[in-house]
């Protein structure tokens, strides 16, 4: 429960498809009117029976089972057993009942579509109704237990009818367009041209159709076709596909009764739901009665709008990819296209001393990285109690939240969350598209973060010094020549100051030679924080150092800066650092001469150590 409100959780694949998003719709209507509220947990990519795309199936970690009142899983439409029995487990452990669509487990209530009902109310069509005596049926998968039921169906059908079935009558279309135009294109071939070809699902009917009339024949004419399923596009192809259609409101009214017996304690809850029979075109029988002139004009708002969201979402892409900080980042993701979500990103992508996409498991921690409802660029961490931020708000809206898994070189960074305020399809469709370029946008700023970082490191090791973290002569020397390439910086002032060390050996030879190096870093550390931070600083040798300062400086402050921090870090030791230093002043011109200008400034360093040594 949460807000007072039963919370019922979907488990989807392509919300944005018309029977799921019509189906969606419906049961957020009812649950509505029981004061019940739904969060959608979605796939946009069919993961299949492998089940391997695990940034992705990582939506499904994000469901509050502490929180939840039942969950409802289509089982079809995920099409990975084991997944989804991964999901029936955590549900079952925190005594959540599930119910799944068209799928049977042990112990889970279940609301299935009798597909063979269906189905055969279709080929009885065919054989009975229009005296078809030498049928082919285009089968599905050959693995798919869907596709074998069917083929029993045929077969049963058709011996009622008094036809006998051989070999020749079936092929497989694998229910996907390219596999059933090579098999419509292999019947035409066969020379053996059936009066039907009943197809096991309707994209393979579409395709059928297209193969044979691109061949000369007519439909129905010369030969009869048919489909299953009932998509958007069998009503809009020509000639009108004769299929039967399943329901999405009435699953929605099958589950809404299924979820107030769970309610109620009750369990293995069984339904079944017989699709509906509607003849068309395509088997001789009128155009099935459908408002196509808005659906054509619905899908052509849903081309046109793809076409401009898919650059508005690429340029997206490319501008987070590029940005120079997270804040950058934020703001090219606040757009209109993502109103009304939210991402929570793994807190450990911005963590440059690890590679995120090479690690095994991420940290846990999240941070709410793009809240459309809030303003300002900046990240707040996550608490995963609230689910997403402004959630009260959101609920009394009444409309549900869609959750997508975040993904980047198959690595889930974090998910988004959708949270319109409205039914629209168009919306829904967005989602895949908008999903897929937060995830390249901020998975590429990632990775060119923490390419740059060990860009960074890397020159780090060659130019600075490992000690000091001065830079090393080589590096100085290449920084020198690109100064004197530079106009502006002739005519101004140059001063180096060069330091160095005094008993350094003995330091050595008392204290250790880690204490040694301590002297060494302290006196660069004091050079360096006196100087303007415009100056680059150099270790010349062993204990020798410079500071190569363009522009107007205070010397005097300097050296005496340098003298108060190693006096301060003289008092908490055993011993005393102290420095040599030499100062040079001139004129920065594009001739100048590296070497004269630091022996000169090493002149005068040395004069003070002698000095030194000599107790004045």
């Amino acid at each position: 429960m949460i807000n007072g409100k039963k919370l019922v959780v979907l488990c989807a694949y392509r919300v944005y498809d018309a029977q799921v998003f019509s189906f969606i719709s419906e049961l957020n209507r009812l649950l509505n009117e029981k004061d019940c509220c739904l969060f959608v947990y979605a796939l946009n990519t069919e993961i299949g029976n492998s089940g391997d795309n695990q940034a992705e199936t990582a939506v499904f970690d994000l469901i509050p089972y502490d929180k939840a009142d039942a969950v409802v899983i289509m089982d079809e439409k995920i099409k990975c057993r084991e997944l989804v029995q991964s999901i029936i487990a955590k549900a079952e452990a925190h005594d959540v009942p599930s119910v799944v669509i068209d799928g049977k487990y042990d112990g889970v209530s279940f609301v299935n579509y009798d597909y063979e009902k269906g189905f055969e109310a279709v080929v009885r069509h065919v054989i009975e109704d229009h005296h078809v005596t030498r049928p082919h049926f285009m089968a599905g998968k050959i693995t798919s237990e869907f596709s074998n039921a069917r083929i029993e169906v045929f077969k049963k059908v058709i011996a009622e009818n008094g036809i006998a079935f051989d070999d020749s009558m079936l092929s497989y279309g694998d229910f996907w367009s390219m596999p059933a135009r090579l098999a419509a294109q292999e019947i035409i071939r066969s020379g053996n041209l059936p009066e039907a070809v009943i197809c096991a699902n309707d994209i393979m009917a579409i395709n059928v159709c297209d193969v044979f009339q691109e061949a000369g024949l007519k439909i129905p004419e010369d030969i009869i076709v048919t489909g299953f399923d009932g998509i958007e596009e069998a009503f809009w192809s020509v000639p009108g596909i004769t299929t039967a259609a399943c329901n999405s409101k009435e699953l929605a009214t099958a589950i809404m009764d299924v979820v107030r017996q769970l309610f109620k304690g009750q369990r293995n809850i069984e339904k079944w739901i017989e699709p509906s029979f509607i003849a068309n075109e395509s088997c001789g029988c009128p155009r099935c009665k459908l408002d196509l002139l808005s659906v054509v004009d619905g899908l052509n708002n849903r081309f046109y709008h793809h076409q401009d969201d898919i650059h508005i979402m690429q340029n997206i892409a490319s501008r987070t990819m590029g940005a120079q900080s997270i804040e950058e980042c934020i703001h090219y993701l606040k757009n209109p296209m993502t109103a009304h979500t939210c991402c929570v990103i793994e807190e450990s992508c911005f963590d440059m001393e690890n590679n995120f996409f090479e690690e095994e498991k991420a940290s846990g921690k999240k941070c709410v990285f793009l809240d459309s409802y809030s303003e300002g660029d900046r990240i707040v961490l996550y608490n995963p109690e609230t689910i997403i931020p402004h959630l009260d708000g959101i609920l009394e809206k009444g409309y549900p939240l869609v959750f997508n898994s975040l993904e980047y070189m198959g690595k889930s960074l974090g998910f988004i969350c959708y949270t319109y305020p409205r039914f629209d399809i168009i919306d829904y469709a967005k989602m895949p598209a908008i999903t897929n370029s937060i995830g390249m946008g901020i998975g590429g700023y990632v990775s060119m973060k923490y390419q740059k970082y060990l860009r960074d490191k890397i020159r780090r090791m060659y130019q600075n010094d490992s000690l000091t973290g001065l830079y090393n002569r080589m590096a100085f020397k290449g920084h020198f020549e690109e100064l004197k390439e530079n106009p502006i910086n002739n005519g101004q002032p140059l001063t180096v100051i060069m330091a160095d060390l005094n008993g350094l050996k003995s330091i050595n030879d008392t204290c250790g030679h880690s204490a040694g190096d301590h002297a060494i870093a302290t006196v660069a550390k004091a050079l360096t924080d006196a100087c303007p931070p415009s100056a680059i600083s150099v270790r010349f040798g062993g204990d020798e150092m410079f500071s190569f300062v363009l522009g107007e400086c205070d010397t005097d402050e300097i050296i005496s800066d340098i003298e108060d921090v190693l006096n301060d870090e003289s008092a908490r030791l055993e011993y005393k650092i102290s420095a040599s230093l030499g100062i040079y002043e001139t004129v920065f011109h594009e001739k100048i001469d590296l070497e004269e200008v630091i022996g000169r400034a090493d002149e005068q360093m040395y004069s003070v150590k002698r000095a030194v040594k000599e107790g004045r």
